[in-house]
């Protein structure tokens, strides 16, 4: 498991390689950690130093990992990296790139009244009824970008329809309010655009290098993409030897553009990418 030394000034992590995320505690100390600590530890770690002076917290591992698990490049946030990364690491070597977060934006409610309301991911609901409040949505016709998004809303009590599959491209979103990121791509262009957050490139995506090759990467958004490439990371898709996964369409036409042979699972969710490994393997 892990080991814990108390010195004056520094703690001591010394984790077994093999240990599951599911049992590393969360580290709110300014940490660093060791070269050979497996990078999704970092998930667990709010601050984070290169510099093992400056460290309250030091991380070391204390056997070397030996898997013949599928190794998985993920680039996702670090909310869904965490996730997934303990759904699914006792069947892949899971190697996170913690590549965007995000941030609310500021928006006002169109001046007239709407009549149907569009969300593009369980992030822009709760975004925006953190602003708005849930009132506003009654009465209203709802939609979503898709099933997982549909029934996380439908647990706050509302009926929403979806399409069974999602193209921005392809909805018909006349005179109705969409709510969405800033990097939101294309809309009927007769649509009502609320841009509710944005993504910024994660602070800490330099902390997940990597000098092995890949089976498989995992690639959730066309930003995933760009942020990897802008931190210079873009080698990383040369190492994968199986396939590069993309979530959806949209993402699949950016990485393609740059020369990568991609694939795409039946539905655009995290959960159908895993499911989509479970088929190739």
């Amino acid at each position: 498991m892990y080991r814990i030394y108390k010195n004056p000034n520094v703690v001591n992590i010394e984790i077994d390689c093999n240990l599951s995320l599911e049992f590393f505690p969360d580290i709110k100390k300014l940490a660093f950690f060791e070269s050979a600590v497996p990078k999704k530890f970092l998930l667990k770690a709010q601050n984070k130093t290169r510099q093992a002076n400056e460290a309250q917290v030091v991380v070391s591992s204390c056997t070397q990992c030996l898997t013949t698990k599928p190794k998985v490049l993920f680039c996702a946030n670090k909310d869904d990296l965490i996730k997934y990364t303990l759904k699914y690491e006792d069947f892949y070597d899971i190697c996170p790139v913690n590549v965007f977060e995000f941030e609310p934006l500021d928006f006002k409610l169109p001046s007239f009244d709407v009549e149907r309301v569009f969300f593009s991911s369980k992030r822009a609901f709760d975004f925006f009824v953190k602003k708005v409040g849930m009132s506003f949505l009654c009465n209203k016709k709802i939609l979503s970008v898709g099933k997982k998004t549909a029934i996380y809303i439908e647990s706050f009590g509302f009926s929403v329809d979806y399409p069974l599959i999602y193209r921005s491209s392809e909805l018909d979103l006349k005179d109705t309010l969409v709510v969405c990121p800033k990097e939101h791509g294309l809309y009927d262009s007769k649509a009502i655009v609320l841009e509710a957050y944005k993504t910024l490139k994660s602070a800490d995506i330099d902390y997940y290098t990597y000098e092995c090759d890949f089976d498989y990467a995992l690639l959730t958004s066309p930003l995933s993409f760009e942020y990897l490439k802008s931190a210079g990371f873009e080698d990383y898709l040369k190492r994968v030897k199986k396939h590069i996964v993309c979530i959806g369409t949209t993402t699949q036409k950016a990485v393609e553009k740059f020369g990568y042979s991609c694939i795409i699972p039946q539905e655009f969710t995290i959960e159908s990418m895993f499911k989509l490994l479970e088929e190739l393997n």
